[in-house]
């Protein structure tokens, strides 16, 4: 694995509003230690020595010496000679030292609903019609031909047509999306993201060497002036963009704003990365939701969008099936660049994925009971024990995205994480430093007792900060 050197303020803007009330150094520890646990410092990465690090946080050298320390003996970081401290890997840190009693840590860093309860009938089904999958040789960077009909179809019946070779098949819509900023950026090409948005795709365009600058999208809704005016004088190239229940914070673009931004980039010669994983996750009663593409007004404004979808939100994450719905000549260009990293989308995978898709509305309309329970759950517990806070109207997705009222995101991650409590900060979500108002609290999480989890949030927020009188909110359910 190859070392990450981390420079003394690429480390400062990752830790955020680090500091509290207590001691620095196991601030300092417990904040570095929850960076390893969540993937934000990989293993391998080195950590910047301790005088620089001082100097760029404002504290003493002692007190970076004894955080380090501290994450030697959790064994989260070692220090080797001529290396310097190297992180091991996401181990028990002092932030985790407090388990929930007798039960295990509850998690709040994914917002993803678990596996359909249809799959395992789907496994049977594709074992008894499609053995003979078996016999193909499992390469495939452009996808089945059926599953690409599929797909296709499903675009045509929603309001887009859309012709099988207008499909690629991907491992996932990370996979998409890293290999469309990989094949259509270069170092120093301006990208337009969100903000906040998901916090992957801001790393593909950062990967790719594109300087990122940001679309707002506050706690009620699209700042639309503002969008559109960013748009017009940036001269992006590329424009990553989740409109409909958007990450994190669940809302959907209006109707008009759509149309103006597709024509600002297009005209432009920018690209429109659409990400719809979340699209078709709808909260109440199901109810079409036509794909972002059919908004364009004209030929040349149709090929300048990819949009990417996947069967991870919906069905399981752990189907790596995914797609990019774009022009024909675009298609081609990705699958050459993709061989450079990838052999291609498993066979079974494709096989299970066209079964899940015959029965595509079934699905989501399980889902969209899930998730109308969970985030009326989700909702209802805050009301209770967090009035002061305030949430995005969610209308669909996976999240909503909380007002603290205070900067304090990154520090209620640290308290949070002592009770046995994971759960993002806001700044994860944009660029560094800003966020420390908001964090994301999903509505779908696999697994996770909401009521619960929000019972050891309140404790957290309560136990970091000094008295105050809560003014009630209203927050909307769906």
């Amino acid at each position: 694995m190859i070392a990450q050197r981390l420079s003394a303020r690429r480390l400062q803007e990752l830790l955020g509003a680090w500091r509290g009330d207590g001691h620095s150094y196991r601030e300092l520890s417990e904040s570095i230690g929850i960076l390893v646990r969540d993937g934000r410092l990989p293993p391998a990465s080195v950590l910047p020595a301790e005088r620089p690090l001082a100097e760029q946080l404002g504290v003493s050298r002692t007190t970076v010496a004894a955080a380090y320390q501290r994450l030697r003996e959790d064994r989260v970081v070692e220090s080797r000679r001529g290396s310097g401290t190297v992180v091991l890997g996401p181990r028990a840190t002092g932030g985790d030292r407090r388990p929930l009693g007798a039960d295990e840590e509850i998690s709040l860093t994914r917002a993803s609903p678990g596996p359909w309860s249809g799959l395992p009938e789907l496994g049977r089904r594709a074992l008894a019609e499609h053995a003979d999958a078996f016999l193909l040789d499992g390469f495939d960077t452009i996808g089945h031909p059926a599953l690409r009909e599929i797909i296709a179809q499903r675009y045509t019946d929603r309001g887009l047509p859309t012709r099988p070779d207008q499909i690629m098949v991907t491992l996932g819509a990370q996979h998409a999306i890293f290999l469309i900023a990989r094949t259509l950026l270069r170092r120093g090409d301006r990208s337009l993201i969100e903000s906040p948005s998901y916090p992957h795709a801001r790393e593909a365009l950062a990967a790719a060497g594109a300087l990122v600058a940001e679309l707002p999208v506050g706690v009620r809704g699209h700042d639309a002036a503002s969008m559109l005016e960013i748009t017009r004088r940036s001269a992006a190239r590329l424009a990553y963009l989740i409109p409909d229940h958007h990450n994190p914070t669940g809302l959907s673009m209006p109707p008009e704003l759509r149309e103006h931004l597709i024509a600002n980039l297009a005209d432009q010669g920018a690209h429109l990365v659409v990400d719809e994983t979340t699209a078709e996750l709808v909260l109440g009663a199901p109810r079409p939701v036509l794909p972002f593409a059919a908004s364009a007004a004209r030929p040349h404004h149709h090929d300048a969008i990819l949009t990417v979808g996947s069967l991870g939100k919906t069905v399981w994450g752990g189907l790596r099936v995914g797609w990019i719905r774009a022009a024909p000549d675009l298609i081609a260009r990705l699958e050459a660049a993709r061989v450079v990293g990838d052999l291609g989308t498993g066979t079974w995978a494709q096989v299970l994925g066209a079964l899940a898709l015959e029965r595509y509305d079934e699905v989501l309309a399980d889902r969209a009971r899930e998730l109308t329970a969970g985030h009326r759950a989700l909702l209802a517990a805050l009301e209770r024990r967090l009035p002061e806070w305030s949430f995005s109207p969610a209308t669909g997705g996976v999240s909503v995205w909380a007002d603290l009222g205070e900067p304090r995101s990154t520090r209620l991650g640290r308290e949070a994480a002592r009770l046995g409590l994971r759960i993002p900060p806001g700044p994860q979500f944009g660029s560094p430093g800003v966020f420390e108002r908001f964090v994301r609290l999903p509505f779908a999480a696999a697994g996770v007792d909401l009521t619960r989890a929000v019972e050891v949030l309140s404790r957290a927020w309560r136990g970091g900060r000094g008295s105050a009188t809560p003014a009630p909110v209203r927050a909307e359910l769906v």
